[in-house]
């Protein structure tokens, strides 16, 4: 979901309480998915792509899931899992490619291995 223009309403995570059902489904999918991989070996982490997508259906809604791993400065890696649904009620997402509900969180690895919550001033490019 990549867009020259874009507006993020709030912080677009999901370690904020979400209002509706559907947003909390979301964010509990994304939250599982980044869980499963903070799980992972450094080896693993290592092996995984740059970027892929996928698109599930929660409560029928088409919901794009992003893994993202890119080289982060001063560290291996960041890992970010980014969930997005179209939608016109109350988005906190607005850009060229879609208006909707957008969520992103991550961690960075570090060169020892260790894993931590990436810090918002670090997610705003993924958000």
């Amino acid at each position: 979901m990549v867009s020259v223009f874009r507006v993020a309403l709030g912080r677009c995570s999901c370690t904020d309480p979400q209002p509706s059902y559907v947003r909390q489904l979301v964010c509990r999918e994304l939250t599982r998915r980044l869980s499963e991989l903070r799980e992972k070996r450094v080896s693993e982490l290592a092996q995984l792509p740059q970027y892929a997508e996928t698109v599930e259906s929660i409560e029928g809604r088409e919901v794009t899931f992003e893994t993202i791993r890119e080289s982060f400065a001063g560290a291996e890696s960041i890992v970010v899992v980014r969930a997005f649904s179209n939608s016109w009620s109350r988005p906190n997402w607005i850009s060229l490619s879609g208006v909707g509900h957008m969520f992103a969180d991550g961690f960075i690895l570090r060169g020892d291995g260790t894993k931590e919550t990436a810090a918002d001033e670090h997610m705003w490019g993924y958000r």
